[in-house]
């Protein structure tokens, strides 16, 4: 047995050497994220996809787009949209790694992340929520987002 222990420390360290890195290939992490099924049972890009084609045309997405930090061990796939009147947007962004394979909302409990991991209803819901602000005067709207961390009540 002691014999084998070199051999086998030898087989551990260099196989580290040749490991799969954590970091996906833009393509793969962009898959990867279409693909997810959410809490709802749905793909994101399902969801995406029915968003588009109940509000005619107020929801569009505008594609993907592939972040990474330095010192990070994953890489930030933001899912670009426009919603009404405002300007296009990355406001979806999740976190994926590929050694193991792994996706999750980079904010999974604040914003239109959390509500497209609900389901399509859930997600046209904050959209239609989200246009409803639209309308609203620029410094209400400021007021608004500068409070909702203050707010008890969970509307959405």
């Amino acid at each position: 047995m002691r014999r084998l222990a070199p051999a086998l420390v030898a087989a551990v360290v260099t196989s580290g050497v040749h490991a799969q890195p954590f970091l996906p290939t833009e393509r793969a992490a962009i898959e990867l994220v279409r693909s997810r099924h959410t809490d709802s049972l749905a793909t994101v890009d399902g969801t995406l996809a029915y968003a588009e084609r109940v509000t005619d045309g107020a929801f569009t997405r505008g594609g993907y787009r592939v972040v990474r930090r330095p010192g990070e061990p994953f890489a930030r796939v933001q899912i670009c949209y426009r919603l009404g009147i405002d300007r296009p947007t990355c406001g979806l962004a999740y976190l994926v790694t590929v050694n193991p394979p792994h996706v999750e909302p980079a904010e999974r409990y604040d914003g239109l992340a959390r509500d497209l991991e609900h389901g399509p209803r859930a997600f046209l819901r904050a959209l239609a929520r989200e246009a409803d602000l639209q309308h609203q005067p620029a410094i209400l709207r400021r007021i608004e987002v500068a409070l909702e961390p203050f707010n008890p009540y969970d509307w959405r």
